[in-house]
């Protein structure tokens, strides 16, 4: 499908992309003038974008496994010190590939078979360590303070 392109499905409906769609509510467009072109044909028409469907089984589960992690999560291994020693190698060795990150990643998924259990669980309990770190009060206001807090906002 073309970008500046309107596809007639009946005359109460007309497939667009969503740029044209964006594009079309901007005053002077190109598309503007073209689908003010084709409500006068079909006035009626609304328009509609098509919808990709997604695979619900595609992994995309890589999204936080940055190098910096995968160092983290190997610390806390048992064999910390070898697979460190191997990750560290791997990442000497992928300068040469054409897609290093790829290289070491296959790598890590191959020693880690089932790190999705364990690389998210443990990733997981470490945002919530942090988070309770960011979240503990340092000192509690006195009453007297809150309620004079609370009747500022009253006036505003």
């Amino acid at each position: 499908m073309k970008k500046n392109e309107i596809i007639y499905v009946n005359d109460t409906t007309a497939m667009v992309t969503k740029a044209f769609e964006k594009k079309a509510c901007i005053f002077g467009t190109e598309e503007f003038k073209l689908w003010r072109e084709y409500k006068k044909e079909f006035p009626k028409a609304k328009m509609t974008t098509k919808t990709i469907k997604k695979n619900p089984n595609k992994r995309t589960s890589t999204k936080n496994m940055t190098y910096d992690n995968m160092e983290i999560f190997i610390s806390q291994q048992d064999n910390a010190e070898e697979l460190m020693a191997a990750f560290k190698k791997q990442k000497a060795l992928s300068k040469v590939q054409n897609d290093p990150y790829r290289f070491v990643l296959a790598w890590f998924l191959k020693q880690f078979e089932n790190y999705d259990d364990n690389y998210k669980a443990f990733f997981e309990d470490l945002a919530k360590k942090n988070e309770k770190k960011q979240n503990l009060p340092t000192a509690t206001p006195d009453s007297a303070d809150v309620a004079d807090e609370t009747q500022e906002e009253d006036c505003e």
